[in-house]
């Protein structure tokens, strides 16, 4: 068994490698993000708060390096959908969704990398859906085994997280936090967890379980390319729940020209989904969440 020292001198190393990436990799991108939203009481951005800017130009995994053809004009929905690692069944099941998704797999289940290989061949972009302390979770009690992010963690813990989590999710074009609450929150957390992923070329997706999350703002200091979702479509799995929250991704789509989504794998949300497959009202257009970051930065 390696000793403690060895371990610590180990991550060290890695956090090492990371920071100089971050300093000289010519593929890290280090655009604008969009305009940081002003939330209100009940969680929504207010449109004056909101405006456009260039944001980095990140491809979906299947097309990195060609030429496409990508319409000009939206709005736009990117649906991100979340959980996958757990089961096999799952995935098959939403293989067979014909609209233009993005896969949110947890690097650290029994399925991750078979979730991720299914991804590949399927030609199906996935982001790095990393776990982060939740404000109902023990202090740091589940980020001592090395899979959450969470309060109190050095940046050597934080980028042996992520460094594991690559390793397992190799083909990810981003990330999004798992759960959350309570280290979006932390600045300190996200300023140091930022600075890492700024060395790898990967986008930040901020999920936005916390209502004063900094996660986005941090992403766009350290200049990672970065989005935030606005709607969670089922957090209620019925279909009149989930169909009053897509009226309401269409209006934001409408008002401001884009809005991201994120669902989760279950069977009424897949039921649900497939219903919108031909049926979405004239103008909207489905896109995956890599797409969405190509078409904000040309248009």
């Amino acid at each position: 068994m390696k000793s403690g020292w060895y371990a610590t001198a180990l991550r060290s190393v890695r956090f090492i490698l990371v920071i100089l990436a971050a300093r000289l990799s010519g593929e890290c991108i280090a655009l604008p993000g969009i305009a940081s939203p002003q939330l209100l009481e009940n969680g929504e951005e207010p449109v004056s708060e909101y405006r456009d800017e260039r944001i980095g130009d990140v491809l979906s995994a299947d097309n990195a390096g060609q030429e496409r053809a990508l319409p000009s004009e939206g709005p736009y929905i990117a649906l991100v959908i979340d959980d996958f690692g757990f089961s096999r069944k799952m995935t098959a099941e939403f293989e067979s969704l014909r609209l233009p998704v993005t896969w949110a797999i947890l690097p650290f289940e029994r399925f991750s990398g078979y979730t991720a290989e299914r991804a590949k061949e399927t030609g199906i972009p996935y982001i790095i859906h990393l776990p982060m302390g939740a404000k109902s979770d023990t202090a740091r009690a589940e980020s001592l085994d090395g899979s959450v992010v969470d309060t109190g963690m050095s940046p050597e813990e934080i980028a042996d997280v992520l460094l594991n989590a690559v390793e397992v999710l190799p083909d990810a074009v981003g990330v999004n936090n798992h759960r959350g609450s309570r280290a979006t929150g932390d600045e300190e957390l996200m300023d140091s967890f930022m600075e890492i992923l700024s060395g790898f070329s990967l986008f930040f997706l901020d999920s936005r379980t916390n209502a004063s999350s900094a996660a986005y703002a941090k992403a766009v200091e350290k200049g990672v390319p970065a989005l935030y979702s606005s709607v969670f479509l089922d957090h209620q799995a019925d279909e009149a729940f989930m169909e009053t929250q897509f009226l309401r991704a269409l209006a934001l789509a409408k008002r401001r020209g884009w809005v991201v989504v994120i669902a989760h794998t279950r069977i009424a949300t897949l039921q649900y989904l497939q219903k919108l497959e031909g049926a979405l009202p004239d103008g909207y257009l489905f896109v995956s969440l890599p797409d969405l970051f190509h078409l904000l930065r040309i248009r």
